[in-house]
């Protein structure tokens, strides 16, 4: 009995031609849209986008464009972009040249621009309102309250402090007894939104009211207790509901 002949090999199928050279048309219908869509309609952002592909097409060719079992490969040619020369009617020669990126006619160089925006708010601020530069802290603790604070009654002050919150409070007061302690009571908001943070501002106006009504303070006590509202930030620590911040000050450098 006679074997079967193993038919020859096949070709290779070339069929993905066809979905190569449908990609490459919209690709390049792509970016001709992105071109059109662009400000400034000049040759010079022509020749960026669909130039340099025209040239090596029409100069070297694409894959399977020569007869033979080898085809040409494209290949990025060395040659000169063009240069366009467009006069600025605006351009003065006569105008002096600045070194730096200020806006401001002063012909200084600026090293650090977000050093010199901030030096600039606080001289504006120094204007505007009376400030006054305290002096460094020397040591500070941190004594944190996680009791949930007390709802509003109607009819009734807002006292937001529970008990254990109180206590804390009272031995933190105490030390402002020394003029070289200052107390900040912060309460800390869930999320930085503006909801939160104005129910939270409502919360600190009610611990302070709470604290001048419960302890009798001397002016010179009251202007070193502030109390502020913040956002917590820190994802991987549970949030505490007050914090009661005592730092001792380094009056020695006055």
């Amino acid at each position: 009995m006679a074997r079967k002949l193993k038919p020859p090999p096949e070709k290779p199928s070339k069929a993905y031609l066809v979905s190569f050279g449908d990609t490459m048309t919209a690709l390049l219908a792509f970016f001709i849209v992105l071109n059109s869509f662009s400000k400034e309609q000049t040759g010079a952002n022509m020749y960026s986008g669909t130039g340099s592909f025209m040239n090596t097409s029409k100069n070297i060719g694409l894959p399977g464009g020569s007869l033979g079992d080898r085809s040409r490969l494209t290949a990025q040619k060395k040659a000169p972009s063009p240069i366009y020369a467009v006069a600025n009617d605006k351009e003065n020669s006569d105008s002096v040249k600045r070194d730096g990126p200020d806006s401001d006619p002063d012909d200084k160089r600026i090293i650090d621009r977000q050093t010199e925006n901030f030096k600039r708010f606080l001289a504006n601020i120094d204007k505007s309102f009376s400030l006054e530069e305290t002096p460094p802290t020397k040591s500070q603790i941190v004594l944190d309250s996680f009791e949930n604070l007390n709802k509003p009654k109607k009819g009734e002050p807002y006292r937001p402090l529970g008990k254990s919150a109180i206590r804390i409070a009272a031995e933190a007061i105490m030390k402002l007894g020394s003029d070289d302690f200052k107390l900040e009571v912060i309460v800390w908001s869930n999320m930085p939104g503006e909801k939160p943070m104005l129910r939270t501002m409502d919360k600190a106006i009610g611990v302070q009211e709470q604290i001048d009504a419960m302890f009798t303070l001397t002016p010179q006590q009251r202007s070193r207790l502030h109390v502020s509202s913040k956002p917590w930030l820190f994802a991987d620590a549970i949030r505490p509901r007050l914090s009661f911040a005592i730092s001792r000050l380094d009056l020695a450098t006055d």
